[in-house]
């Protein structure tokens, strides 16, 4: 007994030391640079975003809902608000509504650079209205705050970037390698016939940009559990975007004689067991990246559970679990979006179809998807689709690569003390259409904490606004 526990207490001491050796050696991954070049932003870009904020570029599931002549109104309003842009780069409009802008370099021998932003936001819920501080197409100035619709998706960006090209062209600057703009118009619907289409025509063109650069991720000062810096997250992947219908068909009739079966019951069976029954929780390469440059940034005990993954990766997962952001980044999400049955209260449909969207991990394809839901209803009864529209993706950037050393350079001067990651961007952007142009594809939006994404009073602090201004100016003009 004696023996065994010394044998015990060897082993756990040789656990401790390989522990306290990981997590010593466990080094920073973050850089020192000169802070980014002062730029006197103008004071009439905060008019501006606020013009642009009150076209109502808004997106629609049904096209036949799109007013395509508030896209071609916007289109005016940047000609005037950027006379320089518009003249003196090239522009070119795909499906009539999305824009793309092509500034020329001094050496064509360079590989270009794409950065986005879209033009279109998602619709102002009615109910929600009188919960505005401001209306939502306002624009409206109050308290340091610009409100509205697309102040932040995406408006706030596109608004920002051609700010900076504008002031750049004033002082005559030219940028060495050829840098094109894109500007999708319809990125809330999946953006099929804006960024998908243009994409296309790049490829067609044979342009391989060095990198693109689209909205994703954020500066946080509190959404990193531990970390009491602030922390750039640089989506170097996204999750892919998996919609899946589910039909079940049972002869219905009157409802003073249900039969033990309906439809309706057979298909709420089935989605109570998908959600029952998720995808596992996976520490996946884009998550081991995120901790590998969060991880030495935070107190010693969350330090040496992230340079321990191999020991504590039960205790990570049961923490990310917590939270719905947690969670989502830690597996392939499931979630009933659409659930449609019944005409009258006392009839029993004879169908009932349900619509569960997926967004899934990199690596989890649609097959994978399908086959998941398969295993886990169990009821060959129940028809299953895929919607159109649905991408897998595993495509993730190389941080081992010039352009994201590029990009961690310009945020760590853009802002002082600031925890530079990769992570993985849980909804979908116009950018995973790029992927097959370049495989450095980055999702980062230079705003902090941004409020009211989606939801109710979505706003910017104009600070905010003219400290993205700054970003993309110098982002623009360092790039070589």
């Amino acid at each position: 007994m004696k023996k065994f526990s010394s044998i015990l207490l060897i082993a756990f001491l040789l656990l401790a030391v390989i522990v306290l050796i990981n997590t010593f050696t466990f080094k920073s991954k973050q850089i020192t640079v000169e802070p980014a070049e002062f730029v006197n932003v103008p004071q009439s870009c905060i008019g501006n975003l606020q013009k642009a904020i009150q076209f109502k570029t808004i997106s629609y599931d049904q096209a036949n809902l799109i007013d395509s002549a508030a896209f071609l109104d916007f289109h005016t309003f940047l000609a005037q608000a950027y006379p320089l842009t518009f003249s003196k780069l090239k522009l070119e409009k795909v499906n009539d509504l999305s824009l793309i802008l092509h500034w020329q370099g001094k050496n064509k021998a360079l590989q270009p650079i794409i950065l986005m932003a879209h033009q279109d936001v998602v619709p102002v819920e009615k109910a929600t209205r009188k919960n505005w501080h401001a209306d939502p197409f306002s624009g409206a100035l109050k308290d340091n705050f610009i409100y509205g619709r697309g102040t932040i998706d995406d408006k706030g960006s596109l608004i920002a970037i051609l700010e900076s090209v504008e002031l750049l062209l004033k002082d005559n600057f030219i940028p060495e390698n050829d840098i094109y703009f894109v500007f999708g118009h319809d990125e809330e619907v999946t953006g099929k016939r804006g960024a998908k289409v243009i994409a296309k025509l790049f490829k067609q063109r044979g342009i391989k940009p060095a990198l693109v650069l689209d909205e994703g991720g954020i500066i946080t000062n509190y959404k990193v559990p531990g970390l009491s810096k602030p922390a750039a997250v640089v989506g170097i992947a996204e999750k892919g975007y998996v919609s899946i219908d589910l039909k079940a068909k049972i002869a219905g009739g009157h409802s003073s004689m249900p039969e033990k079966q309906t439809a309706i019951d057979e298909l709420a069976k089935a989605i109570v067991k998908l959600k029952e029954n998720q995808f596992p929780l996976e520490l996946g390469p884009v998550t081991n990246l995120f901790m590998d440059y969060v991880g030495p940034e935070m107190p010693f005990v969350s330090k040496m559970a992230m340079a321990n993954r191999w020991l504590f990766s039960a205790i990570i997962k049961s923490n990310y679990e917590k939270t719905a952001a947690g969670s989502a980044t830690l597996r392939t999400t499931t979630a009933t979006t659409i659930f449609n049955a019944g005409l009258k209260e006392n009839l029993i449909p004879g169908e009932a179809s349900a619509t569960i969207n997926f967004r899934t991990l990199p690596g989890v394809d649609t097959l994978a998807v399908i086959n998941h839901i398969k295993k886990v209803i169990n009821n060959p009864e129940i028809e299953i689709s895929l919607r159109q529209g649905s991408s897998a993706t595993a495509q993730i950037a190389k941080v081992n690569d010039k352009t994201f050393d590029y990009l961690q350079k310009t945020i760590s001067a853009f802002q002082e003390d600031i925890v530079v990651t990769p992570y993985l961007v849980l909804g979908a952007t116009d950018s995973r259409f790029f992927g097959d142009l370049t495989t450095q594809v980055f999702r980062f939006t230079p705003f902090t904490d941004p409020e009211g994404f989606h939801g109710v009073n979505e706003r910017i602090k104009v600070t905010e606004f003219k400290s993205g201004i700054i970003f993309y100016y110098n982002f623009i003009k360092n790039y070589q």
